[in-house]
């Protein structure tokens, strides 16, 4: 299995397909395979590399570095190590708040940013949502077992815990995402917005900050769609994520 030493951690990762490189990164809590089902039509196209973010799947990484920023400097770090110099990079909610660290400081890295259900910041809004998560998720057995499926075998059966405990810091430290649209203006790099309307983390209002901040974004409000759009339509976030990268294609 594909490992990279990488700041201090064995970064799990997975490479599909040739080309041009396109990073997929997962979700809070999740893995690299939450993108198995859309790995195939990428990997048609570009060179897939799909890693386990730190304390996450298959990589390794101590409670007290589970961060976005960090999440970030491995991402630039596996670049160095596959011999990298850009990519495109799409991101799902952290995954997309991640590279808002590399589009902010690591902008000669990137191709293109999609940036899928994320946010710049946790509001209230977000903040009260994500507490009722950390308060109920004890209470269900079902997503313990599928936490313990995707974490268990690397980190034990109650690395659940762990990341309940972290994301419950993300709603108390006010630099775990410490932007403001100023700060976005900084990414010139071709990005898309792509958000569902009815996200129970981060309203609609949150993408069209993000947008109206990037000089070269492209939005993209889906109708009737949550906080999981790479799943939800998949046919639908296909058609879009490639007609985006098909568009900056020089990029």
């Amino acid at each position: 299995m594909p490992y990279a030493s990488v700041n201090g951690i064995k970064l799990y990762f997975e490479e599909h397909g040739s080309g041009v490189p396109l990073v997929l990164v997962h979700g809070f809590a999740g893995a690299g395979i939450a993108w198995a089902t859309l790995l195939p039509a990428f990997a048609e196209r570009y060179r897939v590399i799909v890693p386990d973010l730190r304390a996450h799947g298959r990589s390794t990484g101590e409670p007290e570095t589970i961060h976005h920023r960090f999440f970030a400097a491995d991402l630039v770090a596996l670049l160095d190590y596959l011999d990298i110099d850009r990519a495109h990079f799409i991101g799902h909610s952290s995954g997309g708040m991640s590279l808002l660290f590399v589009g902010t400081e690591h902008q000669n890295r990137v191709r293109t940013l999609s940036l899928v259900n994320a946010t710049y910041r946790f509001d209230d809004v977000a903040k009260a949502h994500m507490r009722s998560i950390v308060q109920e998720l004890p209470t269900q057995p079902a997503a313990i077992e599928a936490s313990q499926r995707v974490h268990g075998a690397t980190h034990g059966p109650d690395h659940w815990q762990v990341l309940r405990e972290a994301f419950r810091q993300f709603t108390l430290d006010p630099d775990e995402l410490p932007f403001d649209p100023l700060d976005l203006t900084t990414i010139t790099r071709p990005a898309l917005i792509l958000h569902g309307d009815r996200d129970p983390f981060f309203p609609v209002n949150i993408p069209v900050a993000m947008y109206q901040a990037m000089p070269n974004a492209e939005l993209c409000i889906l109708p009737a769609a949550g906080h999981d759009v790479p799943v939800q339509d998949e046919a639908l976030f296909l058609t879009i994520a490639q007609r985006f990268l098909d568009r900056h294609a020089e990029a």
